[in-house]
């Protein structure tokens, strides 16, 4: 049976591929190597842009799925009635997408490692709200209403002299509805 988050997980999967690869040739730098489903474990040296996309963060075990209004939630600006009389309830589907850019094989100087990894970043961070998602439903009757990014994390975390590595992650929620 299916279940609303791996469905997620695929339609950001194709929706990042077709922008940050299908869309980018081969030989441009900032063009995703690797866009998966799951915690990202390859050689970043090998592939030195990836996008890793996960259900849930396995960095922080508090950050969960749940009811609109679970007290831990993140205020992202959005409220809705929690439940409906009768049946029926909102809940936020979360996850995170890490992203990586080891800019070692084209020894970029720092001002354009920085330049060319926040283009990555700017790219996935634009994309992700514009994935259609009202579509799915899973076989427990949970379906998708909208996608949201509400924030991320990415720094430098390696360099001089042109060895620049930039990681971060982008989090995300969405809303479904369960019956």
């Amino acid at each position: 049976m299916r279940h609303i988050v791996p469905m997620l997980l695929e339609a950001m999967q194709s929706d990042i591929v077709a922008t940050m690869q299908t869309d980018i040739p081969a030989d441009e730098p900032t063009r995703a190597d690797i866009v998966k489903i799951g915690r990202w474990q390859d050689d970043p040296k090998r592939n030195n842009v990836y996008v890793a996309i996960s259900g849930g963060d396995p960095e922080d075990v508090n950050y969960r799925d749940g009811i609109l209004t679970l007290e831990s939630m993140h205020n992202i600006g959005f409220t809705m009635p929690a439940r409906e009389v009768g049946g029926g309830q909102a809940w936020w589907r979360r996850g995170i997408i890490q992203v990586g850019c080891y800019w070692i094989r084209e020894r970029f100087e720092e001002t354009v490692a920085v330049e060319r990894a926040y283009e990555v970043l700017g790219r996935l961070s634009s994309i992700i709200e514009s994935i259609r998602v009202g579509n799915l439903e899973d076989d427990f009757g949970e379906h998708a209403v909208k996608l949201f990014l509400y924030g991320n994390t990415f720094f430098e975390s390696g360099g001089p002299p042109k060895s620049y590595i930039f990681r971060g992650k982008l989090l995300w929620a969405c809303l479904t509805e369960r019956p």
